[in-house]
């Protein structure tokens, strides 16, 4: 089951590891629900389980693996945060990125009860249907970027760093 509104995606696998390599376009922030999920960007592995936040960088080519817990499910929650939802809360709130910061592309969030209840909120979404009205998934998406900068406000650092990253070395990652 893999049910994706337009910007908010619910994974979820059952007894099946999955695993290969996928280009992260726009900057994701996921809550893994059940299971565990790896992640190697060719120099290093980073690895989410159960209750896991993490941020992942736009413009990464990233090896994964996704692993369900045993007689259970891989679940996760996804927002992707595109260029101009991240541009458009940029002018409205009047935040740039003071730096350009390139030295991780998978950042673990730490846990926050505002995240729960965030993310448990978007559980109640899913399992009602509710995000088939695109204003109110503009309104969830608007709230994660606040919490996140809330919670770290370093963060803007990445998420309104509008500039074309650097390259990335495909022979290291193969």
């Amino acid at each position: 089951d893999n049910i994706q509104a337009s910007g908010i995606a619910y994974s979820c696998y059952a007894t099946k590891s999955r695993e290969g390599e996928h280009f992260v376009q726009e900057c994701t922030f996921t809550y893994q629900i059940a299971g565990s999920l790896v992640l190697n960007d060719g120099n290093q592995t980073y690895i989410s389980n159960a209750g896991a936040f993490r941020l992942v960088r736009r413009n990464q080519l990233l090896k994964f693996i996704k692993e369900p817990p045993e007689n259970g499910e891989f679940r996760s929650l996804t927002i992707f945060l595109d260029q101009q939802t991240l541009k458009d809360f940029s002018l409205e709130y009047g935040i740039n990125a003071e730096q350009k910061q390139y030295d991780q592309p998978v950042l673990d969030i730490e846990d926050h009860v505002l995240l729960h209840s965030y993310f448990q909120s978007l559980m109640t979404y899913h399992q009602t249907h509710s995000f088939d009205n695109p204003k109110l998934v503009q309104i969830k998406m608007k709230e994660a970027i606040l919490l996140l900068l809330q919670i770290i406000p370093e963060l803007k650092n990445v998420l309104f760093d509008f500039t074309e990253p650097h390259k990335i070395d495909l022979e290291n990652f193969m």
